[in-house]
């Protein structure tokens, strides 16, 4: 949605920041004195007007807002697709009489023909100021690091360069360390720099452990299924797969209910898999997290290759499905749909493809249901965690 923004006379537009946000915005100049902003607004909701040391936003339903132009690409951002009033009023806190974003704007230097932070489609992008560079060969850190230490309204400890679909952070005060990222991981690298909360030499410290969150593709010899106290699992003997992990909310044993029977003792105020048969789109059914309830689950062994099941059906990898779920099916799994199961060190199992690297994972939408599949994206992979079983009987 283009933004209007006006510009006085007296406003020279070539000493601002320049801002994302310009490229789809239309500066009109004005005549100060003619200019009438409460006729301009009968015309449009929302609507900008530059001045020499703030700027204002004006629309329908209030006052207009004396602005920092610190913030104006985030407070551009704000009401591109917004005009209520009352809204921008709470998100853009006052100080020192002009609204703005607390945080200082993180400085970007962008490739302007075809880079990715030129689709405006995240808002990773909005609390910043940008200049252009027309190919790769313009790229001199030391100048950029001259022109960021300029600017002491932006983040002064880091930079970033988009170049294509490469992101690059740089140190302005060393610019030998630099970070080379994926537009899957800036919202929260460039996050976490801009505020402080990470350095450079985090993200290489992760880099370095990223091996030990992958699972080892190779068979234990002799495996065989246990249970939470280490008892060997029997074909056809039921239990229940319980999902660990930091959960809210919960109450300690100490507190159970006395008249709970021995089924509902097993599953009440835990997080356990469970099994959708709904939303599947007439493919089988698949896993997924539920507090309190559960299913019963069994194995079995064929060809020294132990098969999790639900009831007479298997469960299965299918990787030509459009999810990533876990789905349960009647027939015996091939050797690309099978379910590796792991052991962490503390007796717990996680589950992967066969021969895969990748973790099952269980993300929470909104604590009532936990979505269980393959995840191999990018963030995933890095700040994700597997997720953990504890097999207990029924």
């Amino acid at each position: 949605m283009e933004l209007n923004i006006f510009v006085p006379e007296y406003v020279d537009t070539t000493t601002m920041d320049k801002c994302f946000l310009d490229r789809v915005s239309t500066f009109t100049p004005i005549q100060s004195e003619s200019f009438s902003p409460e006729e301009k607004l009968k015309a449009l909701q929302k609507f900008i007007v530059l001045e020499k040391d703030h700027f204002m936003v004006f629309l329908r339903g209030g006052e207009p807002f004396k602005c920092s132009y610190q913030s104006r690409n985030a407070i551009m951002y704000g009401i591109r697709y917004s005009c209520w009033w009352k809204s921008f009023d709470m998100k853009f806190p006052s100080e020192n009489g002009l609204r703005l974003v607390k945080q200082p704007p993180i400085h970007y230097f962008v490739r302007s023909d075809d880079s990715d932070s030129l689709h405006l489609n995240n808002a990773t992008e909005d609390n910043t100021i940008v200049e252009y560079f027309d190919n790769d060969g313009d790229v001199d850190l030391e100048s950029f690091a001259k022109i960021v230490k300029s600017k002491p309204h932006c983040v002064q400890k880091y930079f970033i360069i988009n170049s294509g679909s490469e992101y690059r952070a740089v140190e302005t005060d060393n610019v030998a360390n630099t970070y080379v990222f994926s537009n899957r991981l800036k919202s929260r690298i460039v996050g976490t720099l801009a505020s402080g909360k990470s350095t450079i030499e985090t993200f290489i410290e992760e880099d370095k452990h990223l091996e030990e969150k992958l699972a080892k593709p190779e068979r234990l010899p002799g495996f065989k299924l246990r249970d939470a106290d280490g008892n060997v699992v029997s074909d056809g003997e039921p239990f229940a797969l319980q999902i660990l992990g930091d959960r809210e909310g919960y109450e300690s044993d100490e507190e159970l209910p006395e008249d709970l029977s021995k089924e509902e003792l097993v599953f009440y105020r835990k997080d356990w898999v469970d099994i959708n048969s709904c939303m599947n789109d007439g493919q089988d059914h698949f896993l997924f997290g539920h507090p309190d309830s559960g299913e019963t689950f069994t194995c079995e062994t064929i060809d020294d290759i132990i098969y999790l099941k639900y009831g007479d059906c298997y469960l299965y990898n299918n990787l030509k499905a459009d999810t990533n779920d876990i789905f349960v099916g009647s027939t015996v799994p091939t050797k690309e749909q099978r379910i590796q199961i792991h052991y962490n060190d503390d007796g717990d199992i996680m589950l992967s493809g066969w021969g895969d690297r990748i973790y099952a994972m269980c993300e929470w939408i909104k604590c009532s249901y936990g979505s269980i599949g393959f995840n191999d994206i990018e963030e995933q992979l890095r700040w994700g965690s597997p997720m953990r079983l504890r097999i207990v009987r029924v």
